[in-house]
Order: C-alpha cells, then sequence, then structure tokens
C-alpha cells in the first residue's frame, strides 16, 4: 500500500512540472523573438495594412487615436484589392472591400461620413460584393438621403474596389456617354 505513494506522488506532479517547463520555453522564445509568428506576428505598419489584413478592431483603431483621418484616402497596392496597381482610397471603402462590418462601425464612430466623395459609392461596392452585412450598415448609416447612382462603374479596373475607387461625379457623366 505504501510503496505506491511515490508513484501517485510522481503522477500528480508530472504535469505541473511539463506546463511549468513548457511555459517556460514560451517565454523564453517570447523574449528572443517577440514578433514570431507564435504570437501574431508584427504588428500592422499601416491603416490599409490592418484592414486588409483583418487585424481586427482592437488593432485598427489604434491608427486613428494616433490621428488618422478616417476620412483621409490612404494608398492601397494589394494586388487582391487593386488588381496589382495602387489605388488611393478612403479607409471606409477598403472596409467595405474587405467585407469587414467591424472595421466599418469603428471608421463609422470615429467621424467617417457616407456623404463625402471619397466614399459616395461606398454602397456600389458592398453591392456589387453582394454582403447583406457591410449593405446594412451602409443603409443604417446612410439615413435618408438618397442611394449613388451605381451605373456608374468604372469598365476597365480589374478589381471592384478599384472601379468605384476615386469617382467623382465628372469621371461618372464621362461613363455615362
Amino acid at each position: 500500500m505504501y510503496p505506491l505513494t511515490p508513484w501517485i506522488g510522481a503522477c500528480l506532479a508530472a504535469p505541473a512540472i511539463a506546463t511549468a517547463l513548457t511555459l517556460t520555453a514560451v517565454e523564453s522564445l517570447r523574449l528572443a523573438d517577440p514578433e514570431a509568428p507564435l504570437f501574431g506576428g508584427p504588428p500592422p505598419a499601416t491603416l490599409a495594412q490592418s484592414i486588409i489584413e483583418g487585424f481586427g478592431v482592437e488593432q485598427t483603431v489604434q491608427f486613428i487615436r494616433r490621428g488618422q483621418d478616417p476620412n483621409e484616402p490612404v494608398p492601397v497596392g494589394d494586388a487582391e484589392y487593386t488588381g496589382g496597381g495602387t489605388v488611393h482610397v478612403s479607409p471606409l471603402m477598403l472596409a467595405v472591400a474587405a467585407g469587414d462590418g467591424s472595421a466599418m462601425r469603428m471608421l463609422l464612430s470615429f467621424g467617417a461620413r457616407l456623404d463625402l466623395p471619397q466614399n459616395r459609392y461606398a454602397e456600389c461596392l458592398a453591392r456589387e460584393s453582394r454582403n447583406p452585412e457591410i449593405l446594412a450598415i451602409i443603409a443604417e448609416h446612410r439615413g435618408s438621403a438618397p442611394p449613388p447612382d451605381c451605373g456608374n462603374r468604372n469598365p476597365d479596373a480589374p478589381t471592384p474596389l478599384a472601379a468605384w475607387a476615386g469617382r467623382s461625379d465628372a469621371d461618372n457623366a464621362t461613363h455615362r456617354r
């Protein structure tokens, strides 16, 4: 009966010892390389990168808190969103293209406005992407303003974001002809 006591004690202590060793190894790795993929990698360098790569509102809001204007266009050169070139778009348009409703809500709560020229075609982009969550957010914030004329898509653009980015009323008049 007593000869089993050391074995029982060892069996009870083994998980605690293994956990302590594992935590020590993980924390040593964190000290050696804090930006390793195990720890989430490096933080986003730009607001556009944060939205495109889905870093989430917690990371994206840091750019707004540091003074980034949520209505100020940002350069986007991601091939998936621009077809390889660089396009300047508002963070709100980028969030629509990325299908990131949380980023949209955050940008709108920090002053992004759908009625500004750089955001005017956000609803058109959302319609093209057929994302009901994004369309609902836009409808909620559009209020009683009339929807934009979405028949003015740039037919030569390689991606939906590029098709609606930087559109102005003068561009639309040209493309209607």
